[in-house]
C-alpha cells in the first residue's frame, strides 16, 4: 500500500493551523489566569495595606486589576471572534505576548515599589506571592516558550536585583534564592511547553492520518462500487444475448434446472415453449443478415413483452429459435400463451415475401408442460417442446403443437 503524497502546502496548513491551536492555549488558560491575578493582587493589597503608603499601594493595585479586566474582555472576545483562526492569528499572538509581558511587569515593579517599606517577613511573603505568580504564569503559557520566558523574566528580574545589590547578607541571599527558582522555573517551563507541543503535534497528525484514512475509505468505497457495477455489467453480459438483449442460453440452462427443482420439490408443473421463425434463411437471404439482427430484436421485443410473470424466462435458444420457460403453469395456459405470442407476432405485419405461408413473417411453436419427477431429466422437457415444435413445423408453420 502506498504512502499518500503530502504537498508543501498541505504542511504549511498544517503548521499554521498548530499554531493557531497554540494561540488558542494561551486566550483559553489566560481566562482562569486573569481571575487569579486579581485574587493574588488582592491578597497583595490585604497584606500590605498597613505597610505601605495606601496611596502608593492602591494606584499599583488599580493598575494590576484593571488592566488584568481589560485583558480579560479582550480574550473573551478574541475567543468569541476566534480571530486566531484567521490569517490574523500571528497578531492575535503578539497582541498576548505584549498583554502578558505588561502583567508580569506590573507584578515584577511590586518589589521595586514596596520593599524598602516591609521587613525581612513581609519581604518573604512578597517573594511567596511573586513566586506562585510565577509559577501559575508558567503553567498557563506553556503553550508557548517565548511567552514563559518572558513572563518569568519580567516577574523575577527586579526582585532578583533588588536583592543581590542590597548590603544585608538575607536579602543577598533571598536574590541567590530567586535565582536558583527562577533556573527552576525555566527548566520546568521547558519541559512543561515541551510536553503540551509534543500532545499538540501528535493530535494533529492523528487528525491527519484520520482525515487521510477517510478519504482513503472513500476511494475505496467509490473504487468498490465502481467494481460491484462492472460486476454486474459483465454478470449481465454473461447471461445475456449480445444480440437480442435478451436471456441467452447459458442464462436459460441455469434457470431451467433452478425451476425445475423447485417445481419437482412442490410438485408443480413446469412448461416450455419453443419458437422458430419461419423460412428464416429465406427473409436473410432476400432483406439481408443486418435485417434479419433487426428482426431477431424486433421479436425479442414482443416476447419480452408476452413474458409478464415474475418467475418467466424468455431466451434466445439458438440462431432463429426462442424459448420460454414456465414455472407453474399448466399446459392449457402455455398453450394459450403460445397461440398469443403467434398471433402478436403475425400481427405486426412485418413483411416476409419468402414466407410461403403468409405474405409476413410467421412463428411455429412447440409447447410442453411436465411434472418433475426423480427420473426425468430437466432437458426430457426442451425435447417434448422440441419434438412439438418439428410437428408445427410440418404439418404447415404458423400454428402452435
Amino acid at each position: 500500500m502506498t504512502t499518500p503524497n503530502v504537498s508543501q502546502t498541505d504542511i504549511n496548513d498544517s503548521q499554521i493551523t498548530l499554531r493557531q491551536e497554540r494561540v488558542r492555549l494561551l486566550y483559553q488558560n489566560s481566562v482562569l489566569s486573569v481571575p487569579a491575578t486579581i485574587l493574588s493582587g488582592t491578597i497583595f493589597l490585604v497584606m500590605l495595606w498597613t505597610k505601605v503608603p495606601p496611596t502608593e499601594l492602591l494606584c499599583w493595585y488599580l493598575i494590576l486589576i484593571g488592566y488584568a479586566i481589560f485583558r480579560l474582555i479582550k480574550i473573551q472576545r478574541v475567543l468569541k471572534n476566534k480571530t486566531y483562526l484567521t490569517d490574523k492569528h500571528q497578531k492575535a499572538m503578539t497582541s498576548f505576548l505584549i498583554g502578558s509581558s505588561l502583567t508580569a511587569a506590573v507584578w515584577g515593579s511590586s518589589f521595586l515599589l514596596f520593599n524598602n517599606y516591609v521587613d525581612q517577613t513581609y519581604r518573604l511573603l512578597m517573594i511567596w506571592i511573586i513566586s506562585a505568580t510565577a509559577m501559575g504564569g508558567n503553567m498557563s503559557l506553556a503553550a508557548s516558550k517565548r511567552a514563559q520566558y518572558i513572563f518569568i523574566t519580567l516577574v523575577f528580574t527586579p526582585t532578583i536585583f533588588t536583592n543581590l545589590f542590597s548590603n544585608n547578607e538575607f536579602d543577598i541571599t533571598l536574590g541567590i534564592l530567586c535565582i536558583l527558582f527562577y533556573g527552576v522555573l525555566l527548566m520546568l517551563g521547558s519541559n512543561f511547553s515541551k510536553s503540551v507541543n509534543e500532545s499538540l503535534q501528535l493530535r494533529f497528525k492523528n487528525e491527519e492520518l484520520l482525515s487521510s484514512l477517510q478519504q482513503q475509505n472513500k476511494h475505496l468505497e467509490v473504487a468498490n462500487n465502481e467494481l460491484i457495477k462492472t460486476k454486474e455489467i459483465l454478470t449481465e453480459q454473461t447471461l445475456s444475448d449480445p444480440l437480442t438483449g435478451i436471456a441467452n442460453r447459458r442464462n436459460f440452462d441455469n434457470t431451467l434446472a433452478r425451476e425445475w427443482n423447485r417445481c419437482q420439490r412442490r410438485q408443480y408443473p413446469i412448461s416450455c415453449i419453443l419458437i422458430d421463425v419461419d423460412y428464416f434463411k429465406a427473409y436473410n437471404d432476400i432483406y439481408g443478415h443486418q435485417k434479419g439482427d433487426e428482426l431477431l430484436r424486433q421479436l425479442s421485443a414482443i416476447f419480452s413483452n408476452l413474458a409478464t410473470r415474475a418467475d418467466d424466462l424468455v431466451a434466445r435458444y439458438g440462431g432463429e429459435e426462442f424459448v420460454f420457460i414456465l414455472s407453474n403453469a399448466a399446459h392449457d395456459d402455455a398453450v394459450v400463451l403460445a397461440e398469443r405470442i403467434r398471433q402478436e407476432v403475425e400481427k405486426a405485419k412485418i413483411p416476409h415475401s419468402g414466407n410461403k405461408v403468409n405474405e409476413v413473417l410467421t412463428v411455429s411453436a412447440g409447447v410442453a408442460t411436465m411434472t418433475p419427477n426423480n427420473h426425468d431429466d430437466c432437458y426430457a422437457l426442451v425435447h417434448k417442446a422440441d419434438e412439438q415444435l418439428y410437428l408445427a413445423k410440418n404439418g404447415g408453420r404458423n400454428q402452435v403443437c
